[in-house]
């Protein structure tokens, strides 16, 4: 199902939510839970790491609600809240999985489920106009973050370098595990070990309780350095970061040395019965002796160790192949130490000399000569092994001669050409077989090479040898195009050789396949060559060579056809394409004028009657640029203030030169090319003279980045041009105080396209006003307003007209009172009332007051009024002069209030 959006919202505007949300009402969802854990009535509920949930990383609150639907599409509508915010609820909507009746919402917002929060949550379904009871109330936590490392200590290993080495191989010891979080639930660990590597998987530990430490015993198989690696994980299931002990543990296994019975290695001057000696060094202080065995039930035994303990064995094993030796120590006291296993193998195969580590080409023999390693032998097997691994079921008998030895010879055929290797085995009177010897065998099939003279056209003849490095090669079978109609089999020259003819009669990829046989009908891997057969026209062109540089001139190529009843040629070239016909011996001639210099091919091929066409032809070819020129510009005199258009002549030009325009005396400007002539003879470009100085400019063309820019001094001259007022700007507008006046443009000749303003007051400019308006603040009061007005236009120079002054700014309207000033306070005998200014537009600088009883002045002008007895059963008012700088004093009266004794 979908996730709906989370929107936090106010509990006002969800309906049934409450600051602290009620218990559930019947009728509600039901069988409610929390990432699959049942309902938690309390907080805080399980802990949860959304990231070790699932794949969406998030939290999934479900449900079940198993009343008939009223509507087609009724909605789960879930609430979540932070506990010690529940007035700030999540809403959650989707809609609901009728077939089995679930609500369900992932919550996928991590900005909404946030660390170390306990959030609440619970249910209803919206379904057309009915809204079902509310589920109950369920809690979780959310917990995203492992904490800090474990602790790791162990009396037995204590942590350090080589140095500090503890315990010893076979010896138990207890690793403590402790937490500096409190959240702690178990340990996840894991040991390594130097010498035999360490675990795949992880193991737990669970704590002694939550936040507690953790014992676990480990007994270590090696010496040397160590390590355990431990996490502490926490009731969401969060990994700690991460810890490694390092450790080393004691060696007290013996050491072990054999140079008859090398370490998984053999030595051929000993075998099954022939004693080697063995020799062992204890490291355990105090070994009395060594004691030994060999498992598969071989022979076993104990030797005395010297003061330094060591101690040699002579052992003779009692079977081949390979097999381990177990040696321990045993001290005075007759403990045991654990073992050292040492690996060898015993080899009773046959010695084999002869032919060895060498190639044999298919058809010819290798030589072997068997000497036998046990007693009594009286034949030998020998058998293949393929490339692949596999072993042939059939074992060849070789019969051994009164000592024991024999010659195989062994060809390469081509049955057992994919052979690897050849075991060998020896075999006694009695049956008892010896172990395999391996004998690297490598076949070189010896494919025939081939080479090749003509035959690339359609219809000519191709010239074939073929050679073998096969002996005593017989005959050669060759095809063309494994076509059986092209078979022939060939008897092979006296130098081993053999040379043979085709003629071409198809197009395209074509090629020959040879194998080479013996007299015993060995054969070899095949061998051959391809090419391609092609019937594509002929371009020949002195102009335009394949090798060499043509020029940006007329020129011509010849065609010449290679196809059976061509009449005419399509060819293609840059900027020109189309057919022409052939001659009657078959050629035709095009001519050409390159449109720019660099690489450039040519697309041809030939057409018979019916329309069938050739192979193409590629002809590549490059045109030399022509020196870069500049002999004139035009027009000879241009004028400045906008971009202007040049016609350069010259030579060489591209549409990638660089172009630039100095005036005298000023600084270089860059052009844009626009338009370059198929000869490059004329080149067109626009250059901004807006500001350009006027007088004679210099014109350079550069052809690239890299290269040298060719002058042309005094190409043109710049003139000037300035835009003309026709009608100076006016001012219309009250010019008063507080008032907008505007300004007019004027009229310009030829007409302007931008304008600018500036605005005066008695002559002297204003600071800001540049706008097409001004308002008229009342520093300007009795002054004169002017307005110029600076006119442009691309190509001209920019030209300024001021308007008349006007008449001296004059004052300002009065403020109006939007609301009436007033009289608070308690109008009785003894009292001070307060007056109100009101409120007035536009809003005043100051305000003045005149108290008025029964409409007479009374002379008081503060804004308070201290009611006497001679104001007794009189109405009193006060009226409020608004005062605003440049403007008229506005007045109002407030509403009248009589004194009361």
């Amino acid at each position: 199902m979908s996730t709906a959006i989370a929107l936090t919202i106010g509990c006002g505007t969800v309906v049934g939510a409450n600051a602290t949300p009620a218990a559930a009402d019947a009728g509600g969802p039901t069988e409610l839970t929390t990432a699959g854990q049942a309902c938690a009535a309390q907080a805080p509920g399980p802990y949860l790491s959304p990231e070790l949930l699932n794949d969406a990383d998030a939290v999934v609150l479900k449900g079940s609600w198993t009343e008939a639907p009223q509507s087609a599409d009724p909605q789960a509508d879930f609430q979540v809240w932070d506990v010690t915010r529940p007035d700030e609820p999540q809403q959650w909507r989707d809609g609901i999985d009728q077939r089995n009746g679930w609500v369900y919402i992932q919550l996928e917002d991590r900005a909404r489920q946030l660390d170390g929060v306990t959030y609440a949550w619970r249910v209803r379904v919206l379904d057309g106009t009915a809204t079902s009871p509310w589920s109950d109330t369920c809690y979780f936590t959310i917990d995203r973050t492992g904490g800090p490392a474990a602790a790791v200590a162990s009396t037995t290993y204590p942590s350090g370098g080589w140095d500090n080495v503890g315990g010893g191989v076979g010896a138990p010891g207890d690793f403590n595990f402790t937490s500096a979080s409190d959240d702690t639930v178990s340990y996840r660990y894991r040991f390594y070990s130097g010498e035999t590597g360490g675990d795949d998987d992880y193991s737990t530990a669970p704590a002694t309780s939550l936040g507690g430490s953790a014992t676990v015993s480990w007994t270590p198989t090696g010496s040397g350095y160590h390590s355990v690696t431990v996490y502490a994980v926490d009731r969401a299931g969060n990994w700690s970061d991460q810890t490694v002990y390092e450790f080393w543990v004691r060696e007290t296994r013996p050491s072990v040395f054999s140079s008859a019975y090398p370490d998984w290695s053999t030595n051929l001057d000993y075998g099954v019965g022939v004693p080697g000696a063995f020799e062992f060094t204890a490291n355990v202080p105090g070994t009395q002796s060594l004691a030994w065995r060999i498992d598969g039930g071989g022979p076993s035994g104990s030797v005395a160790a010297d003061a330094d303990g060591k101690a040699v064995a002579m052992i003779a094993p009692t079977r081949a192949g390979r097999q381990t030796l177990y040696v321990r120590s045993v001290t005075s006291d007759g403990a045991t130490h654990p073992e050292r296993a040492y690996t060898f193998v015993v080899d009773n195969a046959p010695r084999v000399t002869g032919d060895l580590d060498r190639g044999v080409i298919i058809g010819s023999s290798l030589q072997f000569h068997l000497a036998p390693r046990m007693p009594n032998v009286t034949s030998y097997l020998y058998w293949q092994r393929s490339h692949n691994g596999n072993e042939t079921d059939q074992k060849t008998v070789l019969a051994a001669g009164a000592d024991g030895t024999a010659d195989l010879t062994w060809t390469a055929t081509n049955e057992n050409r994919d052979t690897q290797a050849l075991l060998v085995q020896s075999r006694s009177a009695d049956g008892t077989l010896s172990e395999p010897r391996f004998i690297s065998i490598s076949v070189w099939d010896a494919s025939p090479y081939v080479t090749r003279s003509g035959g690339d056209v359609l219809g000519s003849t191709a010239t074939f040898t073929a050679r073998t490095e096969m002996a005593n090669v017989a005959e050669y079978e060759v095809l063309l195009n494994r076509d059986p109609a092209t078979r022939q089999v060939l008897p092979a020259a006296a130098d081993g050789t053999v040379s043979f003819r085709y003629t071409l009669n198809k197009r395209g990829y074509t090629y020959v396949t040879v194998v080479a046989r013996n007299a015993a009908g060995v054969q070899t891997g095949e061998g051959g060559t391809s090419w391609s057969v092609t019937d594509s026209p002929l371009v020949v062109s002195t102009d335009f060579p394949s090798s060499g540089s043509g020029r940006i001139a007329p020129g011509t190529f010849t065609f010449k056809s290679r196809q059976p009843g061509a009449v005419k040629y399509a060819y293609q070239l840059p900027g020109a394409e189309g057919t022409v016909a052939a001659a009657a011996d078959g050629t035709a001639t095009i001519t050409w004028t390159p449109p720019d210099s660099g690489n450039h091919t040519l697309y041809l091929k030939s057409l018979t009657a019916d329309g069938v066409e050739s192979m193409q032809t590629y002809h590549s070819f490059y045109v030399a640029p022509d020196p870069l020129t500049v002999t004139s510009v035009s027009p000879a005199s241009v004028a400045a203030g906008g971009v202007r258009t040049l016609t350069v002549t010259g030579s060489g030009f591209h549409q990638e030169a660089r172009v630039t325009v100095t005036p005298k005396g000023g600084a270089a400007l860059t052009a844009t090319v626009r338009s370059v002539s198929a000869d490059h003879r004329t080149l067109t470009a626009e250059v901004d003279l807006t500001s350009a100085a006027v007088g004679k400019a210099s014109v350079s063309v550069r052809p690239d980045d890299w290269s040298d820019a060719v002058s042309l001094a005094d190409a043109f001259s710049i003139t000037g041009a300035q835009i003309q007022s026709v009608t100076a700007p006016t001012i219309t507008g009250t010019v008063a105080v507080g008032a907008t006046v505007s300004a007019s443009t004027g009229q310009w000749n030829p007409a302007a396209t931008t304008y600018t303003y500036q605005w005066a007051a008695d002559g002297t400019a204003i600071s800001g006003a540049t706008g097409a308006t001004y308002l008229v603040p009342a520093s300007r009061l009795g002054k004169r307003l002017s307005v110029t007005v600076t006119a442009t236009k691309p190509g001209y120079s920019s030209a300024q007209a001021t308007s008349t002054a006007t008449a001296p700014v004059a004052t300002g309207a009065a403020p109006q009172a939007t609301v009436k000033p007033t009289i608070t306070g308690t109008a009785r005998v003894g009292q001070t009332v307060q007056a109100t200014t009101g409120t007035w537009e536009p809003a005043a600088d100051s305000y003045r007051y005149e108290w008025r009883v029964n409409g007479v002045r009374t002379g008081i002008t503060t804004s308070t009024l201290k009611l006497t007895a001679g104001m007794s059963d009189k109405v009193v008012t006060v009226i409020v002069s608004a005062v605003k700088a440049g403007h008229a004093d506005g007045r109002a009266t407030s509403a009248p209030v009589t004194v009361r004794a």
